[in-house]
């Protein structure tokens, strides 16, 4: 199968992509056999900028033979969709995890885990809306750690 793309639309497939890798390697640390596959078609759509006209985008590197995004890209338009996401998946996940966190904390591990579906999620969308609430009206001004106090923290300064 050929595919042809226009410059325009070469530049929304390597905005998609970058998306995509970002989503499968931003927090991860060592390389994974699983992703391969995905990190290897996403090298060979990179391979095609500097034939697309966008050598000022993405770069090979020889000592680590891949490609790899400049810092003029880092920066463009397609990075206001991976903060938008990574900020929609913070204030999403908060207060679910600490929703489970305070149900098994009540309940114990074991019979949260034996809890029937809709009992559960009954009871981690209602601590689940205690935070929502919280977090709309405050963010994270009121978020604290029981065991650390401003003194325990390393200075920052």
């Amino acid at each position: 199968m050929k595919i042809n793309f226009t410059n325009k639309e070469y530049r929304l497939l390597l905005d998609m992509v970058e998306i995509a890798e970002w989503v499968l390697n931003a927090h991860k640390t060592a390389s994974s056999d699983e992703i391969k596959k995905y990190s290897d078609l996403y090298q060979k759509i990179l391979s095609y900028a500097k034939d697309m006209g966008f050598e000022n985008l993405i770069i090979y590197d020889k000592n680590l033979d891949g490609y790899f995004a400049t810092s003029e890209y880092e920066e463009s338009e397609h990075m206001r969709y991976i903060e938008e996401f990574e900020d929609d998946v913070f204030w999403d996940a908060l207060p679910h995890r600490l929703a489970v966190r305070d149900l098994v904390k009540e309940v114990g591990e074991k019979k949260y885990e034996e809890m029937e579906f809709v009992e559960r999620a009954t009871k981690l969308v209602e601590l689940e809306s205690i935070y929502y609430k919280e977090l709309e009206e405050n963010g994270i001004d009121n978020l604290r750690f029981e065991n650390q106090s401003p003194s325990d923290m390393t200075d920052l300064h």
